[in-house]
């Protein structure tokens, strides 16, 4: 996922309300944080909205998994595995 940040010059805040630049930057960072950092059991890993190399704590396994294939799902441990 590619986030571009809004020129410098940009101001933030556009009247009451955050400029749409910066909103959709900053959404943008909160969505790759959260796709970075879910977790929960094997039968509870996403099957949508994935990106390549996205992780996932998975708590049955008790060690972290990544998405190696969206199309069909296909995920691998650190050591390439199909987990």
């Amino acid at each position: 996922m590619n986030i571009t940040q809004p020129t410098q010059n940009q101001p933030v805040q556009n009247g009451d309300s955050i400029d749409r630049n910066w909103y959709t930057f900053f959404v943008n960072v909160r969505n790759y944080i959260n796709w970075n950092s879910q977790s929960g059991t094997t039968a509870n890993r996403p099957t949508q909205f994935l990106m390549i190399g996205q992780q996932y704590y998975d708590t049955t396994l008790g060690y972290p998994v990544f998405v190696h294939s969206v199309s069909p799902v296909v995920w691998h441990n650190a050591a390439g595995v199909a987990v």
